[in-house]
C-alpha cells in the first residue's frame, strides 16, 4: 500500500510539474509578443494610447504570474471587467465602453475596417452627449436658447453637425488614437468643458460674444483681464505643439494644415460684418489640430475642444457663424413669405432697411452678433 502511495504522489508531483511548465512556456510566448509588440513602438504609426495598451498586457502577464506562483492546483475564474477596474485603476481608465472591433456575420464583414468603427462611434457619442447636456442644462441655468428642442437640432443641424464631425475626425488622426474616444481617460476633459461653460452664467463679465463688435464697443474691463490672463496659457500650449510637431519631422504638415483650415473656414467669413465667433466653431476648428495621439496633454485638449463644440450646440445650437447674415441670405434666396412682412410686395427693401453693425464707430441698428 505505501508503494502504491508513493507511485500516486509521484504521478501527481510529475502532473503538477507538466502543469507549471505549460504555463511558464504560455507566459514566456505572451513576453516573447509583447517584447515583439514594444520593439514595434519605435515607429511612427503606434501611438500613445497603444503604448498604453501594452502596459496593460504586460501587467495582465504579471497578474498571470502572480497566478502561477500561488500553485497549479488553485483554480482562478476569468475575471470581469468590474473586478479588474476595482485592481487595476488605469485599466478601468482606459477601457472603451463599446469595442472598435469590426462586426461580422460569419465571414462577411459589416463594415470594411476600424477606420470606419471609431468614426461611427465618434458620430454617435457626440450626439449623445449634446442629448444629455440639453436635458441636463434646463434644470441648472436658464441662460440657454430655451425655444430650441433637442429634434430641432437633429432635423435642421444633423447633417451638419455630420460633416463637422468627419472634418473633426480626419484632420484630427482621431482613427489612430488605439483606445478611441469612450473611455475616461477622454471623456472626461469634455465634462470639465461642460462644467466650466456652465459655470459662466454666474460670473457677469463673462457673459459676451467674440465679436468685433462685442471686443470693440461693450466688453468690461474685467473680460479683458481674464483674456489677457489666458493669453500665456494660449502661447505655452501653442509653443509645445511647434516642440513636439518639430520632434517628429511634422512641422510644415501642421502648418500647411492649420492655413488650409484658415483659408477654407475662417477667411471668407471674416469681412462680414455679422460674424460671430460661437464656441462651437471654436472648439470644432482647434480641437482638431490639437493631434498628437502620443502625448497625453494634446489629447486631452482635443477632449476639451470637442466638450466645447457640444456644449456650444447642446445648449445654444449650431447657429450659424454669420448669424443674421447667413439668415438673410438664405431667407431671401429661397423668397421665404415670412419676408412679406416688412412690405408687403418683395424683399428688395429689406436690404436697405437693415442696417449692418460697424465695430469701427460702434453704431448698429437693434442687433448686432
Amino acid at each position: 500500500m505505501a508503494s502504491d502511495e508513493k507511485e500516486v504522489s509521484k504521478l501527481d508531483g510529475s502532473q503538477t510539474t507538466k502543469d507549471q511548465t505549460k504555463k511558464r512556456n504560455k507566459t514566456m510566448d505572451e513576453e516573447q509578443h509583447l517584447n515583439q509588440r514594444l520593439l514595434r513602438t519605435q515607429s511612427d504609426d503606434i501611438s500613445y494610447d497603444e503604448h498604453e495598451s501594452i502596459n496593460l498586457l504586460e501587467s495582465s502577464t504579471d497578474n498571470q504570474e502572480d497566478n502561477t506562483n500561488e500553485g497549479a492546483n488553485q483554480s482562478h475564474p476569468v475575471e470581469s471587467n468590474w473586478f479588474r477596474c476595482k485592481k487595476n485603476l488605469e485599466y478601468c481608465f482606459y477601457t472603451t465602453i463599446l469595442p472598435d472591433e469590426v462586426p461580422s456575420i460569419g465571414s462577411m464583414m459589416i463594415f470594411e475596417s476600424v477606420f470606419t468603427i471609431k468614426l461611427l462611434k465618434f458620430i454617435i457619442w457626440t450626439f449623445i452627449l449634446i442629448a444629455i447636456i440639453h436635458k441636463v442644462v434646463p434644470h441648472l441655468t436658464d441662460d440657454r436658447d430655451q425655444d430650441l428642442e433637442l429634434w430641432q437640432i437633429v432635423v435642421f443641424d444633423g447633417n451638419l453637425i455630420v460633416c463637422d464631425l468627419a472634418v473633426f475626425f480626419l484632420v484630427g488622426r482621431m482613427w489612430r488614437q488605439q483606445l478611441g474616444i469612450d473611455h475616461l481617460g477622454f471623456l472626461v476633459w469634455a465634462v470639465l468643458a461642460n462644467i466650466y461653460f456652465q459655470l459662466q452664467p454666474y460670473f457677469n463679465f463673462l457673459q459676451h460674444s467674440v465679436t468685433l463688435y462685442e471686443m470693440h464697443c461693450v466688453w468690461p474691463w474685467k473680460l479683458w483681464i481674464f483674456a489677457i490672463i489666458l493669453v500665456p496659457f494660449i502661447v505655452s500650449i501653442l509653443f509645445m505643439h511647434i516642440k513636439h510637431a518639430c520632434k517628429n519631422g511634422v512641422l510644415l504638415v501642421k502648418i500647411l494644415e492649420a492655413l488650409l483650415c484658415l483659408v477654407f473656414f475662417v477667411i471668407p467669413l471674416v469681412p462680414s460684418p455679422y460674424l460671430h465667433l460661437h464656441h462651437w466653431f471654436i472648439g470644432w476648428l482647434l480641437g482638431m489640430h490639437c493631434n498628437f495621439a502620443d502625448v497625453w496633454w494634446s489629447r486631452a485638449l482635443m477632449s476639451y475642444f470637442w466638450g466645447m463644440y457640444i456644449n456650444g450646440i447642446a445648449v445654444y445650437g449650431r447657429d450659424p457663424v454669420l448669424s443674421c447674415g447667413y439668415s438673410y441670405f438664405l431667407s431671401v434666396d429661397q423668397e421665404c413669405p415670412y419676408l412679406e412682412c416688412y412690405d408687403g410686395n418683395g424683399t428688395k427693401i429689406i436690404e436697405d432697411s437693415m442696417i449692418a453693425p460697424d465695430w469701427k464707430n460702434c453704431s448698429a441698428d437693434s442687433y448686432h452678433p
